[in-house]
Formats: structure tokens, sequence, C-alpha cells
């Protein structure tokens, strides 16, 4: 992963991607607990525009975790799934 970003920032010359969320829809799927970790699947959908580009939508589930054992947890990114 790391390797397909940085190839990305040189493509457009470490000039700064812009990106404006026009329209954000959230929907908690499910939570659950796996040993010590919480999991939570939310899905993210709406329409984003990139460097002034046209609107385009996107739909995604994005799962995320957290530690049962830690004083002060953080929800931490586990993976994204593309929906469409």
């Amino acid at each position: 992963m790391f390797a397909g970003i940085t190839m990305q920032i040189r493509e457009r010359n470490s000039n700064p991607q812009k990106t404006d969320v026009l329209t954000l829809n959230a929907e908690l799927i499910e939570v659950v607990t796996e040993g010590d970790h919480a999991i939570a699947s939310v899905r993210l959908s709406g329409q984003l525009r990139e460097n002034d580009g046209a609107p385009e939508h996107f739909d995604e589930i994005w799962n995320v975790q957290k530690s049962l054992r830690d004083a002060r947890p953080a929800w931490l990114l586990a993976g994204i799934q593309q929906v469409s």
C-alpha cells in the first residue's frame, strides 16, 4: 500500500490533492466482539469531488476495531470494502 501511495504522490508531482465531500450517508451495520476486540462495520456512501473534477458516487463498508483491554482504546481502520 505504501508503494502505491508513494507512486501516486510522485505522479502528481507532490501537488496537494483536494477532495470535497458533497454528501455523506453513514449506517452502522453491526458491532461484534471477538476475543479482546470490538469490531464495527459502517456503510458509507455519498458523493465526492476530487481536484475540482466531476462529482463521483462512492459506496463502501469500513471495518474498524478497538481493543477492549486498553483503558483508552482508539478505533483503528481494519479494512475497506467497495460495495459498488
